[in-house]
């Protein structure tokens, strides 16, 4: 029920969305698309999920994991794909946790998935931290600081799960000590200087090549806007895409970037188009994954 609900509001929000654009326009723009520039785009959001899954790999290697790269690169393309179909956009991560625990390890299979969520959102925080600094008359001064404001927050929480651990009566009680037991996997992640840097560059890395995606898909369109107006607009919408609302975040995605772009004065119509070509993008960027899957399926 809850998944035909969230259809529903899936359905709803792009109805609501193209209801006001023109869908016949909106379809002509989608049509323009170089072939050459979708492919690219596809390249650079495959090499940011393998560059992703190769961080997991760090991560996982790091609190006790023996599994080879291969492994993890197969489960995160599974995952992706499952992300395309499941309420949020960390569906996901649950057939992550499934691959990993089934070595009788689940709950460091869940803390190391979190994990990598976490350092992951880390990364694309500090990219859109780094770009309003830089690009600080973008969007209206108010909403510059409000977004500055919460990137800093989130920041903060990221940064006191490394201490949990050291609150003692944290261990002794029986639900919150898991937030303990996370922040020792956290601090046996990231205990060294040299792994926290390339843990953060990766993410840093991820981020970047899936908005270089969003970039080419957007100039694709005629949105003829610098990378550092992309690397300033698209991460919270990713963030809000993480949101239990839709199915993969379609929809909210259109909205929101609607919302942001129209504040730099951006066709909407072209917007919509972008953002619906970069949903066909991430869709079949998963599709190994959906091969991965079928293929361990049909050997068991």
């Amino acid at each position: 029920m809850k998944y035909i609900v969230k259809l529903a509001i899936t359905g709803l929000i792009l109805f609501l969305i193209l209801n006001n654009v023109d869908p016949q326009l909106t379809w002509q723009q989608l049509a323009t698309i170089s072939p050459a520039m979708f492919i690219l785009a596809l390249a650079l959001q495959i090499g940011s999920n393998s560059v992703a899954a190769t961080r997991w790999f760090l991560i996982m290697e790091k609190i006790g994991f023996n599994h080879p790269f291969s492994f993890y690169l197969k489960s995160y393309f599974k995952g992706a794909f499952f992300n395309q179909g499941l309420p949020t956009s960390i569906g996901g991560d649950g057939l992550r946790i499934l691959d990993c625990a089934r070595g009788g390890h689940t709950e460091d299979a869940v803390y190391g998935v979190f994990i990598d969520r976490i350092i992951g959102l880390a990364g694309l925080l500090l990219l859109n931290f780094a770009a309003l600094l830089y690009n600080r008359t973008i969007l209206p001064q108010e909403i510059t600081m409000l977004l500055l404001s919460i990137l800093i927050l989130l920041l903060a929480g990221l940064g006191c799960l490394f201490y949990l651990r050291n609150i003692r009566f944290l261990w002794h009680k029986p639900f919150i000590s898991h937030l303990a037991r996370l922040s020792e996997r956290y601090f046996q992640v990231y205990a060294s200087p040299k792994s926290a840097v390339i843990q953060i560059g990766l993410s840093v890395m991820t981020h970047l090549l899936a908005m270089a995606a969003f970039f080419i898909l957007g100039r694709s369109m005629g949105l003829d806007y610098p990378l550092s107006v992309y690397l300033v607009l698209v991460p919270p919408v990713v963030l809000l895409i993480i949101l239990p609302v839709s199915l993969a975040g379609w929809g909210i995605r259109e909205g929101a970037l609607v919302g942001f772009f129209l504040l730099i004065g951006a066709d909407k119509s072209k917007v919509v188009s972008f953002s619906l070509l970069y949903g066909v993008t991430a869709l079949v960027a998963s599709l190994p994954g959906l091969i991965v899957y079928l293929n361990q399926k049909y050997s068991l």
